[in-house]
C-alpha cells in the first residue's frame, strides 16, 4: 500500500511521540529500499532500536516528507544525496549505538 505525504506525516509524528518526543533524537531518510537503508547502510538494530517505514507515492513525495521533517522539527537527514519513493524513520535505543 502506498500512503499520501499527510498520511505519512501523521504517522511519523504519532510515531515520535509514542517513542520520544524530541525529534531531534530521530534519523530520516529515503531510499528505493527502506529495509537496506534502514539496516545495512545505517546500522539499525532491528530488534533493539525503533524504526518505521513508508512507501511514499512517488521520489519527490518522500523528500517532501523528509525535508519537512528536518527543517520544521529537527530530525537528522541521513540521505541527503539519496532518492527514492520509500521513506524511513529511526530512533537508535541509546543515544549512539
Amino acid at each position: 500500500m502506498v500512503y499520501s505525504v499527510q498520511q505519512i506525516k501523521f504517522e511519523f509524528v504519532s510515531y515520535v511521540k509514542e517513542f520520544g518526543a524530541d525529534f531531534r533524537e530521530w534519523s530520516i531518510g529515503v531510499a528505493d529500499d527502506a529495509r537496506h537503508a534502514l539496516f545495512r547502510e545505517n546500522g539499525v538494530d532491528e530488534a533493539g532500536d525503533v524504526w518505521l517505514w513508508k512507501p511514499a507515492l512517488t521520489p519527490a513525495a518522500a523528500a517532501m516528507i523528509r525535508s519537512w521533517l528536518v527543517d520544521r522539527h529537527g530530525v537528522t537527514n541521513v540521505s541527503a544525496e539519496a532518492s527514492g519513493a520509500e521513506i524511513f524513520l529511526f530512533k537508535r535505543h541509546s543515544a549512539q549505538s
